[in-house]
C-alpha cells in the first residue's frame, strides 16, 4: 500500500467473500449481513467461519502450483471487524445475545468492534445523554483486545441517531479508535449528499487533532473517491461497489476490489 492511500475495508456476508476480498487486495475485513441493515450482524456461525478461513489463509502450508497465487494474496492474516447491529437491538437483552456475542469475540478475535446508534435520539427519550449511556452499557457486555469504532449516521436525522459532531466527540472522549460515517438507509444517495465536503472536512480536522482514524462509506464508488481522498480519510470502507452489478446484497467480487485498490493508488498519488 502507497505511503497516505487508506486502508480498503470491504464488507463480506461469508467465508468465499472473505477469500475474494483477501485476493482483491482488501486490508481490512469486515463481516455484515447487508439484509439486516446497515450495520447488519450476520449470525454468530457466520462470523465464526470468515474468522476460521482468514486465519487458515495466514497458516503455514506449502501451497500446490496452482495455489501458489492464491497463497501469496492472502498469506497475512488480515484485520477482522465485526458488525453488532444497532445498540436499540442490544437494550433490554435477556443476556442470550451478548454471551453468543462474547463467545464469538473469544474465539475470533477481531480488531474492530462496531454498533450503530439508530434510534436512540427519537422524540420518546427523556435526555440528549441517554445514547451516550446505552452505547457505554452495550459495550461494556463485551469484553477483550479489540478497539471500538464510532458509527455516525451521514442522515442522522432518518436514523434518529445522534449528529455526526456529537458522535465524534464522544468517540474522542469514550477512547475509541476509529470514527466511521456512514448512511443509514441504503437508497441509492450517498455520503455527498448528506455531508458535503465542508463539513467532512470539519469533522477531519477534529478528527486529526485527536488522533482518532477517520474511516468513510455510504454507497462510496470509484466516482467519489477523488473528493473523498482530499480528506486523507485512515479508511475507505466499500461492498456495493465490489459486488456484482454494483448491488450491495450480491456477492463481493475480487477484480472489483482489485478495481478499488488501484483507483485508491492511482487517486492517492
Amino acid at each position: 500500500m502507497k505511503s497516505g492511500q487508506p486502508r480498503l475495508l470491504v464488507s463480506v456476508r461469508n467465508a468465499e467473500e472473505a477469500i475474494a476480498a483477501c485476493l482483491g487486495g482488501a486490508d481490512i475485513i469486515d463481516v455484515k449481513e447487508p439484509l439486516n441493515g446497515s450495520l447488519g450482524r450476520a449470525s454468530a456461525e457466520v462470523m465464526e467461519s470468515i474468522a476460521a478461513s482468514l486465519a487458515d489463509c495466514a497458516a503455514d502450508r506449502v501451497p500446490t502450483a496452482s495455489e501458489a497465487m492464491m497463497q501469496e494474496a492472502v498469506a497475512t492474516k488480515r484485520p477482522l471487524s465485526l458488525a453488532l447491529g444497532e445498540v436499540d437491538e442490544w437494550l433490554g437483552d435477556s443476556g442470550s445475545l451478548s454471551l453468543q456475542m462474547q463467545s464469538v469475540v473469544a474465539s475470533s478475535r477481531p480488531r474492530y468492534l462496531k454498533l450503530g446508534l439508530s434510534g436512540l435520539c427519537s422524540q420518546g427519550l427523556a435526555s440528549e445523554h441517554s445514547w451516550k449511556d446505552d452505547w457505554k452499557r452495550v459495550r461494556a457486555m463485551l469484553s477483550g483486545d479489540h478497539s471500538w469504532v464510532a458509527v455516525a449516521y451521514a442522515d442522522h436525522q432518518r436514523a434518529e441517531a445522534p449528529d455526526t459532531f456529537d458522535v465524534c466527540a464522544e468517540a474522542i472522549e469514550s477512547g475509541c479508535s476509529v470514527l466511521l460515517i456512514d448512511t443509514f438507509v441504503k437508497d441509492g444517495t450517498t455520503l455527498l449528499d448528506w455531508l458535503p465536503l465542508p463539513k467532512l472536512r470539519e469533522l477531519r480536522v477534529v478528527t486529526a487533532s485527536a488522533n482518532l482514524q477517520l474511516a468513510l462509506a455510504g454507497r462510496v464508488t470509484e466516482r467519489e473517491l477523488p473528493a473523498l481522498l482530499s480528506l486523507s480519510p485512515d479508511i475507505v470502507a466499500v461492498r456495493g461497489a465490489v459486488c456484482l452489478g454494483g448491488d450491495r446484497t450480491a456477492t463481493v467480487c475480487s477484480d472489483r476490489v482489485k478495481s478499488m485498490v488501484t483507483s485508491l493508488r492511482d487517486c492517492s498519488g
